[in-house]
């Protein structure tokens, strides 16, 4: 046997001892993170990254695919959105533990220590969250499972308490940290990359025992400084604020919280305006925090695919001095076309690329907006710095002389296009014009030459937030086909050339006009004849010169899917429109309209844009009643079609100008689609519930003294946003509010409220005495009022009351019906009586014209 040499001895002890570094960070005397190398404050924006673990790692099994290639492909996409920030929680007090808190090294570390390698290859920044407390089999899995972890054999509520589970926690905390990443070869405990750790995940806070709380937090902090690790710890403050007190007292540095402002598992998508509920972190302005430094853990617009939250999320985080923000969850690129993961989250580049482009722009707000900048309430906060956010237009912006980025179709442009080094786009605008719906990214090499990034279209085809768990089914279909763009920078002209860059594209074009073809790749444009690719950067930030990370368009057949109103007044016009989902065009899209009398017409759909063929048919062309409209295409040799008879085919209703405008029926479902203000479930049940009386539904609020608990407001609120779009062009004759109910007893008083886009709202009481069936209320005498935020938000006990937007309820201002997106019924005591024994049973709410 050979001796080994000094060499040899000295590669062993390499790969088996971590590498300790310099921390990049530090903190400092005003409770500011900055960075070590120039002093600048850390501003940092990305996601929870969690395929290590749980679910994410369960729908990443069962697709059967290469866990790290997931890992690299989703962080080569974190590194092209410029986002710097990655939360890696995992579950392995769940996974990979066992009772004591001793660390099992299994295939959920791996994938982990993996995830940590690929953020320090991009460059992207990780806050640690080693416990998560949730059970590791939510949602998806049926049952708890077999899990080792001490999470699984202490409940939540003693973690903090129970000195056997601390110490399991304290044991595990070291054990993690001491634990060397094989890809790096560097302790956890030693990572540069690894800026902060937050020790456990939304714990069961105790701030009524407030020695108790400061005892564990500081146990939890000890157990990362006796590994030597000098990160930035960080505590959970929002699960409760009354724990920020022992927080101050204890040894962590700083506190973390999270924000869910439209609630989550709605179970649809909400399209309404959610602009009024991120005006302020209100309860993190509070003079006490000032000097600590805070994260967002979590965040997200559950529910929403909309291009303009998350900029004004971020707006609000820097309202507070956040340092850091991390979206839950993103959507690894596997799972995200069925969003396979969290129902009620949805984010990821290929796939949503509009909600992506805007998560882009909230990244460059962290990054631009002063920490503690304020910018008022809606509406006058919608533009911000050099930003811009819009409900009505459904995205956001940031619009400089260097960059130029928006989310969504605009007629904004930067005014100095000769300056211009970047364009991230979703839609068009005057500097570039693409009729695809995938994003795009272009980047200036040098003078006269540009990268040009573009990904396939991604088309809705399901509603992303109704799928269930184990979904199959697709809400996001990618097409890749050639569109034309036209990009208008002056430097390179009207004649330049288009070269493929990435493996395997063979698409090449000469612009003319300003305009070519494009397909998914990536490009280099130039002026020249001849462009020396070699002399180009190898790298565009941290994503390679020719790197392009995107699946292959799915071959599926040709789609249908109408995209209209389903109810008109016999007075207007009605617009027949549906989307036709193919790489090929359709060469001719037809409709049958066949009313329930057997009435019938036919008319064919002309293209208006990319997959959407539309027609609009004069008012009278389709008589007052139902109607069923079955649609046909013709796709290169395939014809697709929807029958009139077909469940798919859309119900029309065209309604009498005259009918009432229905805004509640509680025989049409109207009651299951309700959201409610309270977590109270018992109480909840006691004050609302659908009642069936003689075959006839209605809505019940029990509205009695024993369950108006204490004062409190409890508020059920619908959306009648699309009722109100479907009527518009009666609303003007409308004079009054009619409530088909009946009253039992003596209740106290329900209220009911009209909710405008800007949050304004408009109320009556609703008080009959026994017998009556209906209340008529004049819309004069509507009172301007607060109204609730519902979906009730998380954290939920601070966010509740919205009350009228600035420069509303002047002499004379009046609800616009035009602009209501919601109504609510409420129970609402005005003052401490509690006198009051009976029920209001609500059947139906209209808006009747004129007799």
């Amino acid at each position: 046997m050979k001796t080994p040499t000094l060499l040899c001895i000295l590669i062993v002890l390499v790969a088996v001892v971590s590498i300790r570094a310099e921390e990049l960070v530090y903190l400092d005397d005003g409770g500011v993170i900055r960075w070590r190398a120039d002093d600048r404050e850390v501003a940092l924006f990305g996601a929870n990254y969690n395929l290590g673990s749980a679910s994410d790692f369960r729908a990443a099994g069962r697709l059967g695919v290469d866990r790290k290639q997931l890992v690299e492909q989703d962080f080569t996409h974190f590194a092209r959105m410029g986002w710097d920030g990655v939360r890696l929680a995992t579950w392995g007090d769940w996974e990979s533990s066992d009772i004591a808190g001793n660390l099992i090294v299994n295939e959920h570390i791996d994938v982990l220590d993996y995830a940590i390698y690929q953020a320090k290859k991009r460059g992207i920044f990780i806050l640690f969250n080693p416990i998560h407390t949730y059970s590791a089999w939510w949602p998806d899995a049926p049952s708890d499972g077999d899990y080792p972890g001490f999470a699984a054999h202490y409940e939540k509520r003693v973690l903090g308490l129970d000195p056997a589970a601390i110490a399991a926690q304290v044991n595990y905390l070291h054990q993690f940290l001491e634990h060397v990443n094989p890809y790096t070869g560097v302790a956890l405990k030693d990572e540069p990359q690894i800026l902060f750790v937050e020790m456990i995940n939304e714990p069961w806070h105790h701030p009524e025992d407030f020695t108790g709380s400061v005892d564990y937090i500081n146990a939890l902090v000890q157990a990362v400084r006796d590994t030597g690790c000098e990160k930035v710890t960080f505590h959970n403050i929002s699960q409760t604020f009354d724990i920020i007190p022992p927080t101050l007292a204890s040894q962590v540095q700083g506190g973390s919280f999270g924000w869910y402002p439209t609630g989550l598992n709605s179970k649809h998508a909400l399209t309404e305006n959610y602009l009024r509920t991120v005006d302020d972190y209100t309860p993190l302005l509070r003079p006490d925090v000032r000097d600590l430094p805070l994260i967002v853990y979590e965040f997200d617009s559950g529910d929403m695919d909309s291009g303009y939250m998350y900029p004004a999320m971020a707006r609000a985080f820097r309202g507070v001095g956040a340092q850091f923000a991390a979206m839950f969850s993103y959507d690894m690129l596997a799972t995200a076309p069925t969003n396979a993961g969290w129902q009620t989250h949805w984010l990821n580049l290929v796939h949503s690329p509009k909600k992506a482009v805007s998560a882009i722009i909230a990244a460059e707000v962290m990054r631009r907006i002063p920490a503690d900048s304020r910018y008022g309430d809606y509406p006058a906060n919608r533009t911000f710095g050099p930003f811009r956010v819009s409900y009505e237009e459904d995205s956001s912006e940031l619009v400089t002389d260097e960059v130029f980025m928006h989310a969504n179709d605009t007629a904004s442009a930067p005014t100095r296009t000769d300056k211009l080094e970047r364009i991230v786009g979703s839609g068009s605008s005057p500097i570039v014009s693409y009729e695809g719906s995938g994003a795009y990214f272009l980047d200036k090499l040098g003078a006269g030459i540009w990268r040009l990034e573009v990904y396939p279209d991604a088309e809705m085809v399901a509603d992303p937030f109704a799928l269930e768990w184990d979904a199959k089914q697709l809400a996001s279909r990618l097409v890749s086909r050639e569109w034309p763009m036209t990009v208008r920078l002056v430097e390179l002209g009207e004649t330049f050339q288009v070269a493929p860059l990435d493996a395997g594209n063979q698409h090449e074009a000469t612009a003319r006009r300003s305009t070519f073809g494009v397909k998914p790749g990536v490009y280099v444009l130039s002026r020249h004849d001849r462009v020396d690719t070699a002399a180009l950067p190898a790298m565009i930030g941290a994503v390679g010169l020719r790197e392009f990370v995107c699946p292959a368009a799915p071959e599926l057949p040709a789609q249908i899917r109408p995209q209209m109103r389903t109810t008109f007044a016999s007075g207007e016009t009605v617009i027949v429109r549906a989307d036709v989902i193919s790489a090929n065009l359709a060469r001719e899209v037809a409709v049958i309209a066949r009313s329930d009398d057997g009435a019938e017409h036919r008319f064919t759909l002309p293209r208006e844009h990319r997959y959407t063929y539309a027609a609009t048919l004069p008012a009278g062309v389709l008589g007052v009643g139902g109607w069923r409209l079955g649609f046909g295409a013709k796709v290169g040799e395939e014809i697709v079609a929807i029958a009139p008879s077909d469940p798919a085919a859309v119900r029309l209703s065209i309604v009498s100008a005259e009918a009432p405008v229905v805004l509640f029926d509680a025989k049409s479902g109207d009651v299951e689609r309700m959201v409610y203000s309270r977590a109270d479930w018992e109480l909840r049940k006691r004050v609302y519930g659908h009642l069936t009386d003689n075959g006839t539904n209605g809505f019940q609020i029990a509205a009695t003294g024993a369950d108006a608990d204490g004062g409190r407001d409890l508020t059920a609120s619908l959306s009648i946003k699309e009722r109100i779009i479907d009527r518009r062009a009666d609303l003007g004759r409308v004079e009054r509010l009619r409530i088909e109910m009946k009253s039992q007893g003596k209740p106290l008083p329900a209220i009911l409220t009209l909710v405008e886009v800007d949050g304004t709202a408009w109320s009556t009481r609703i008080a009959l005495p026994d017998g009556e069936t209906h209340l008529d209320v004049a819309l004069a005498d509507l009172r301007l009022s607060p109204a609730v935020m519902l979906p009730q938000g998380y954290p939920n006990n601070w966010a509740y009351w919205m009350y009228p937007a600035r420069g509303r309820g002047a002499p004379g201002d009046r609800v616009r019906l035009e602009d209501v997106e919601h109504l609510q019924l409420s129970l609402r005591p005005a003052g401490p009586s509690k006198s009051g024994q009976g029920s209001v049973t609500v059947t139906r709410i209209v808006l009747p014209m004129p007799e």
